[in-house]
Formats: C-alpha cells, sequence, structure tokens
C-alpha cells in the first residue's frame, strides 16, 4: 500500500467515528497547548532576567579589580591587592576575544556656578572609549581637551538638579522646580572643599593657612549624560588626558597614587559567548573580576528550575492525552476485529495493517499539534497583554513551535504503537468469526 493511500484509509476511518476522532484530538490539543504555554513562559522568565541584567550594565563587559580574591592553606578566603597600570592594559588588550579596554580614571571634586555648588564624580574618557562602551549622551558633544583657558566637561545626568546654595544649603531651584543653573552657565572646578565653604585650618602662631588651597578651574559645559540604559549617566566626563594632567596637580587633595595605578578597569569582549574564557584568563593573571554574565548564569540557573516545573505540569496533560490515544486505537481494534480478519485473508500484507493504525494515530497527532500550537499563540498573546505590568511575557520561538508539532506525532506514535502491534497479531479466522 503507497504512503498515501495509506494515510487516505487512515483519515477516513477517523472521519467514520468524527465525535471520538474530535474528543482524542481534543486531549492532543489541550496536552500540546499547556506544555507549549508553560515551557514558552519559561523561556520568558530567562529572557526578562537577562533584559533586566541589559539594562544595568553591558553583558559583555568584564570589571577587572585591583583586589583578588584568593583561598588560603586553612581555606579560609583572603584578598589581595594587585597591581593595575599600563602594562596591564596592553596585557589584556592582547587577548582573543577583546574589542577595548578602559582604565576607570575616577576623580571626585566640586563644581561651582556663582553662589551655586555641587559635589560631583569625574570620569575620564576617549571618544573611542565612549563609542565601545555605548556611553550616551541626552544633548552636547563628547568632551575635548583645554580650550581657550576652558576645560570642556560633559555634566552627569541630574548634575544640574543637584547645585544648591552654599550660603543657605537649599536646592538651586526656582518654583517649578527648574535648576537654576543651566548648562549655558559659567562653572568652575576645584578638588578643594575649602574653595567652596572655607574651612581651611590656619597656623594660629603665623596666622596663614597650613596648606595652601587647591586651584580653581573654568570649565565649558559641552553636554549632559544620558539616564536610560547608561550605567556612567552619574559621571561628569571629562577627556582622558587632560583630566590626568588635573589630577596629577591636586594629589594633595586627592592622594599620591592618582596617575600611578588604576583601581578599576573595564574590558569589552566581542560577544557574550567571549566573556567566560576571557574572565578565567584574566584571573589567571591574578587579578579579581567581575561581570554580570556572573550574575545573570546564577539567575538562569533558578529560572531552569521553575522552567522544569512548568514543563512537568505541561507534560502530564500531554501523558493523558497520550492515554486517550492509545484507548482510542484500542477501541477501534474492537470495533473493527472482523474488519481486520477479513484483510488478512485477503493477503494484506502485516506491515500494512500496522501502518494504518500507526497512520491513524500519526493524524491524530499531527492535528492535535498543529491546533494546539494555534491554541498556545492566542493564549501567549492574552498572557502577554496581562502580564504587560508585571515584567513577564510568554515566548514561543519557531524552533519550539515546530518541536512542539513533531513531538506531538511522535508521542502519538508511541500511544498507537501497542494497538498496532496488538492489530498484526490478530488471527485471521478469530476474526473472522467474531461478532
Amino acid at each position: 500500500m503507497r504512503p498515501w493511500d495509506l494515510l487516505t484509509t487512515a483519515f477516513l476511518n477517523l472521519w467514520r467515528r468524527k465525535f471520538r476522532a474530535f474528543l482524542t484530538v481534543l486531549g492532543m490539543v489541550i496536552g500540546v497547548s499547556s506544555i507549549l504555554v508553560m515551557v514558552s513562559l519559561g523561556i520568558g522568565i530567562k529572557e526578562a532576567t537577562i533584559e533586566s541584567f541589559a539594562g544595568t550594565g553591558s553583558l559583555t563587559v568584564i570589571r577587572v579589580n585591583a583586589w583578588s580574591y584568593q583561598e588560603s592553606s586553612n581555606g579560609m578566603g583572603m584578598s589581595k591587592e594587585v597591581t593595575l597600570n599600563k602594562k596591564s592594559l596592553e596585557a589584556f588588550q592582547k587577548l582573543s576575544g577583546v574589542t577595548y579596554v578602559m582604565p576607570m580614571v575616577e576623580g571626585w571634586g566640586m563644581l561651582k556656578s556663582g553662589n551655586y555648588a555641587t559635589d560631583v564624580s569625574i570620569l575620564g574618557v576617549t571618544k573611542p572609549a565612549m563609542e565601545a562602551f555605548g556611553i550616551q549622551l541626552a544633548e552636547g558633544k563628547a568632551p575635548g581637551g583645554k580650550k581657550s583657558g576652558s576645560y570642556e566637561m560633559v555634566l552627569g545626568a541630574y548634575t544640574l538638579n543637584n547645585f544648591y546654595n552654599t550660603n543657605t544649603y537649599r536646592p538651586a531651584v526656582d518654583r517649578e522646580g527648574n535648576p537654576k543653573v543651566r548648562l549655558s552657565s559659567r562653572m568652575q572646578l576645584t578638588f578643594d572643599y575649602n574653595n567652596v565653604h572655607n574651612n581651611q585650618q590656619y597656623d594660629m602662631a603665623e596666622m596663614e593657612p597650613t596648606t595652601p588651597k587647591g586651584k580653581m578651574y573654568s570649565i565649558k559645559p559641552v553636554g549632559v549624560m544620558g539616564m536610560e540604559g547608561n550605567e556612567f549617566s552619574w559621571y561628569c566626563l571629562m577627556e582622558m588626558d587632560s583630566f590626568e594632567r588635573l589630577l596629577k596637580e591636586n594629589k594633595a587633595f586627592l592622594g599620591d597614587d592618582i596617575g600611578k595605578k588604576y583601581n578599576q578597569v573595564l574590558v569589552k569582549c566581542e560577544s557574550i559567548d567571549h566573556v567566560r574564557p576571557v574572565k578565567e584568563q584574566i584571573e589567571a593573571m591574578g587579578y579579581g573580576t567581575y561581570s554580570l554574565q556572573d550574575a545573570v548564569e546564577m539567575a538562569q540557573e533558578s529560572t531552569k528550575r521553575v522552567q522544569y516545573l512548568l514543563g512537568a505540569i505541561g507534560g502530564v496533560a500531554l501523558l493523558v492525552a497520550a492515554i486517550g490515544i492509545m484507548n482510542t486505537m484500542m477501541m477501534s481494534i474492537f470495533e473493527r476485529t472482523r474488519e481486520i480478519g477479513i484483510i488478512k485473508v485477503l493477503g494484506c500484507r502485516m506491515g500494512n495493517i500496522a501502518g494504518l493504525f500507526l497512520a491513524e494515530a500519526a493524524l491524530i497527532g499531527l492535528f492535535g499539534g498543529a491546533l494546539g500550537l494555534g491554541l498556545s499563540y492566542g493564549i501567549a498573546a492574552l498572557l502577554n497583554a496581562l502580564l504587560q505590568g508585571a515584567g513577564l511575557k510568554s515566548i514561543i520561538p519557531a524552533s519550539l513551535a515546530f518541536g512542539a508539532v513533531v513531538f506531538s506525532i511522535l508521542v502519538a506514535l508511541i500511544a498507537g504503537l501497542y494497538p498496532a502491534i496488538r492489530a498484526m497479531r490478530l488471527s485471521p479466522l478469530a476474526a473472522i468469526r467474531n461478532e
């Protein structure tokens, strides 16, 4: 019997018992849709977790610290300080999979504009580093060096809102809550807080300051940092070389280690797949590392358990559907015993008889899988509308959709295997005599 004839005959046999076939297919629809929706929710939880971490920083960035964690001989952990300098940067840049290395050249000072001032954290950057690490500006341009006696600076996303009156310590905002200090305002930068608050100590004998005041530097704001999806938004940015010169000039206020070594270095990798091997190589050099990929992997281990649980719940419904298919096939054998006996006497091969019942089971699996897939997409759309505010979603990738239909056919074939063997082994004479 040709495959097409086999499928046509199987379909006609199911059509003769439409209601029973409908109920059996309905069981498969419920089973397939249950397991699809459950697994899609697990995938959605996983994707939501990755997106939440991606929103706090790039998943392809490794933070290399000046401290490494080592386990001592007695099993107790201890931290060891390591040196991060320009030689370290060169070594990191040579690693396979690394696209860019940026030292975190940081400093803390105060911006002053008339009677208003605010504390700021400043980061030295270059234009290539800003592009590589996705440092975004809400407006303006990247900072250049010193021009016309003023240093260019990109203000942090919240800097203008943080200015306060140095006499009253009240926020520098108008009645509408808008900042009085604007991007166009004249500003000065100092690393000596005495230039703003006049807390300088004096030698009572000489009536002179114990330490000279720090310099005031003219600042020209050229931009403002973006707020959304930007882990550097709270920094003010200055051109790297210019900022390093300012740090060296103000060692008295910032410490003698400024400019000699770095506390942290950012390593940008080509893709997420490169993060783990690059991280392991840097740790082998003796440096401490951290990446969001570590947190993502821990979260994924937790979501895997949720996925297994959800899949198991959906699998129960599919198991019940498989039992329903087996029951339908067995009932069909009892009802068609005489028919089976006649076609055996007429010379039908055993394989064709088994193939006929397996084809019926496969069609039930195909219809159930296809209809279940359609129902799953409808339920997923409904869940996404309901769960939108909760940050969860149901995702059915193409591979899962195709796999669900194929899996439903396989489950149906397995469920129909025993009835098919039972039909094949029926005695022709006993079958013909059966009423």
